[in-house]
């Protein structure tokens, strides 16, 4: 009779120990990835929250992820132009087809999602299209100035749809 009960006990209690260390992990990751500045300042608040650092340590770590940014667009940049060095004509203008093609996906689902007017969605491709020549423009930026073109409504089902997301972006540090 010990038998028969130990095994759901056993697996209930297995069941638990696995809940619960999938509960601690998501509790300890710190929020975002830190591709624009809204996110490094998230991610220094969590710090502070966490490790109790202080007003010197936070700037300190502000520093450090600037730094990082910087950087990390820097060799962005330098891959792109050692990329295209290696590319042919045809296949930089192929490549530059399939980003014109993503960029009308993107336009696609966010006018149909936000029931975006011909003018704003004019106005979003224009804003998309300057961040894909200027990579330098921060996805922050980009963000605040698509927001501008946005009614109360569209904002509110914009901030709806990332809380359904769980409040960040999906990849590449795109929220829409």
């Amino acid at each position: 009779m010990f038998k028969t009960h130990s095994v759901p006990y056993s697996i209930a209690a297995a069941m638990a120990l696995a809940l619960g260390t999938v509960g601690a992990n998501a509790l300890a990751k710190p929020p975002g990835g830190m591709c624009d500045p809204d996110r490094a300042e998230t991610r220094v608040e969590w710090m502070a929250e966490q490790l109790d650092l202080t007003e010197a340590q936070q700037e300190q770590i502000r520093d450090l992820f600037e730094e990082q940014a910087v950087t990390r667009q820097r060799d962005r940049e330098a891959l792109r132009e050692q990329i295209d060095a290696v590319l042919t004509e045809e296949q930089r203008a192929l490549r530059d087809e399939h980003r014109q093609g993503r960029l009308e996906k993107r336009l696609d689902r966010m006018a149909k999602r936000l029931d975006l007017t011909d003018a704003q969605r004019a106005q979003v491709q224009t804003i998309m299209e300057e961040q894909r020549a200027e990579p330098g423009l921060a996805p922050g930026e980009m963000r605040e100035r698509i927001a501008a073109v946005l009614t109360e409504e569209q904002l509110d089902e914009l901030e709806q749809m990332r809380e359904r997301r769980g409040g960040g972006p999906r990849h590449g540090g795109r929220d829409w």
